[in-house]
Parts: C-alpha cells; structure tokens; sequence
C-alpha cells in the first residue's frame, strides 16, 4: 500500500459565481497543503431545464470562460492542481482548452455513457470518478469505458453533512481488492463529507486512509460563518491546514509492507527487536556434548556479551562446554 495521499480540497460551488472569491479559495487551498483544489464548472443548461427550481442559481454561478483560463493560470503559478467537475460536453472542451490534469465526473454520471465515451475520448488523463450511491455493476463499466485513463474511484456521499457510521469505510477494502487485479488503471479515494464540528471530522477521513484510500476529498470553505454554498461540511483553511497535516502523518503511519521474512520493517522497528529480545539461558545444568532441546533452554536478561537471542540458533546443537543453570548460552558455546 502506497503512502503517498493525494489531498484534494474541495471547493465545489463555494466561489458563487465570483471570479475574485474563487482566486482566494484556491490560495487557501495551496496555503492549508492540499495537493489540488476542484471547483464545481457550471453550466446552468448542463445542469437543469430551465423550469428546475434552482436553475436561475446555477445561472448565478457561471463565469465567463476567460476566468476559468485565468484560475488555471493562478494555480499553476502556485504549484497546486486545478481540477473541475464537468457536467457535459461544454464543460469538458473548457476543462481541455485550459489545460487541466484531472477533472471529475459527479455519481450522478456514473452511468452516463455518452459522457464517458467522450472524457474517455478526451485529452485529459486524470478522471475522478465519484461513486457515492453507486452500484458495482456501474463502476465496472465506468472503467471499462475510461479504460486508457488514470481513475480514481471516489467512495463517500454528501449528506450535508454525512452521518459518521454510513461511510462504510470497509467498503474501500472490498472494492480495492476486487477491482485491483484487473483494473491497473484504477485506485481508491474517498470524499469526505462528515459533521466539521464532530470529533470525527479528522477520524473518519484517517480511518478511509487505513482502509486503503489514496485520494482524499474534503471540503474547505473561507469561513463557515459566510455560509458560502457548500459550507455544511467544510473546514476553514487553519482547520483544513491542520487536517492535512494529520492525514500526511497517517499515510506515513500506514507505510508500506510485503510479505516477506521481516515485512520491511523500518530501522527503528529492527531495532526495537534487537532490544527487546531476551537472552537464551541453561534452564538447567548441562554437560558437554550434550544437544540442546527446546526444555533446555530458556530467555532471560543477563550481563553476558555476544549473546543469542534466536533461539533457532540453539536448537539441536551440541554444547562444546558444560553450561550451569541461568548461565547464557553463547555462539562459541555450541556447534
């Protein structure tokens, strides 16, 4: 399992339309240590007809083209990823002409297979794949179809905010090992979406990290007392700083292993084994010549140098000297 965690801060609707609004939020972002900031790229038509309830706001918070161009310059001047989440076919030409890395396709279009076959036609190479409230089924199709692109499937639904125990974090585990073999193309996220004021709020998100998740999604907004669009979730910048910093020492604590005889272990864990181990000691008086037998012997600590502290390495092997009881049993003792 790969530690490196991809943090992205998810900033969806919070710029309201506002080119300035939007320029700060990807600075809080960059400034609280997310890897990329993504932004909802509305297009009021690509959305709803124009009899939806909500469709004049989402006509409030589309920008001209031209800011978007813009936005994508100011993050690549900061360093940081600038992802959208596209909702058709305009959204995806703009998301290609400012030349992004990565965009995302909402749950909702997991099954949408006219727009898959066109982000899988498309020039960008990172999809983002949320499937909060999706079925198998859907999520193996979605990647048979964006077959030739890096995926992330993103588990985890928007609950405003969700309930701690409907995560299902097990489900990361399960999916990864299912998916794994046969979609190299394909890792784990998660999008978290729990209460900001919980104790959990940096939990939940630590816990996906353990079960196998790469990519974490969170949102942050300017300031929770604003209450700008998207706010029921989301963490202030200091709070957001403060959660990637936590989620990056996760990833650390997660590190990597294989089965092997000491499942590479760190230096400091090898150490400690060096340490701990007891020294193998006559259980009782023994002669020479004798073979040692698991009864033999036993482990305690003792003053003695060049100690064995294996005891496979006693076993079955023939004193070369008498031993009294407790006294340790060194390499030169045996043959």
């Amino acid at each position: 399992m790969s530690n490196q965690i991809n943090i992205v801060a998810e900033l969806a609707q919070g710029f309201e339309g506002n080119y300035t609004q939007a320029r700060l939020l990807i600075n809080a972002a960059y400034r609280a240590g997310a890897d990329a900031a993504k932004f909802q790229l509305v297009y009021a038509e690509e959305l709803a007809t124009p009899d939806y309830k909500y469709y004049d706001l989402f006509k409030s918070l589309e920008m001209p083209d031209e800011d978007w161009q813009k936005l994508a310059a100011y993050a690549l001047e900061l360093n940081i990823d600038l992802y959208l989440d596209i909702f058709g076919l305009r959204s995806l030409a703009l998301s290609e002409k400012i030349g992004l890395k990565g965009i995302k396709l909402h749950g909702t279009d997991i099954a949408n297979i006219g727009l898959l076959k066109a982000v899988a036609a498309g020039s960008i190479q990172k999809v983002l794949m949320g499937a909060g409230g999706a079925h198998l089924s859907e999520i193996e199709t979605a990647l048979e179809l964006l077959s030739g692109k890096e995926v992330i499937i993103l588990l985890g639904f928007q609950g405003y905010p969700t309930p701690d125990e409907t995560n299902q974090i097990e489900r990361i585990q399960v999916l990864k090992n299912h998916l794994g073999s046969k979609y190299k193309n394909c890792r784990i996220g998660f999008a978290d979406h729990a209460d900001p004021s919980s104790p959990l709020r940096y939990a939940i998100p630590a816990a996906a990290v353990g079960a196998g998740a790469t990519v974490l999604e969170k949102h942050l907004t300017l300031g929770k007392v604003m209450k700008l669009e998207d706010h029921e979730a989301a963490l202030n910048p200091d709070e957001f700083l403060e959660f990637t910093q936590v989620i990056r020492i996760c990833g650390a604590a997660v590190g990597t292993a294989q089965i092997t005889e000491d499942f590479r272990m760190s230096e400091s864990e090898k150490g400690y084994r060096t340490m701990i181990r007891r020294h193998v000691v006559a259980g009782r008086n023994l002669k020479a010549g004798d073979t040692v037998r698991p009864e033999d012997i036993l482990l305690k600590r003792t003053s003695a140098e060049s100690v064995i502290t294996d005891l496979g390495q006693v076993y079955g092997k023939k004193l070369q000297r008498d031993k009294q009881t407790n006294e340790a049993i060194l390499l030169t003792d045996i043959s």
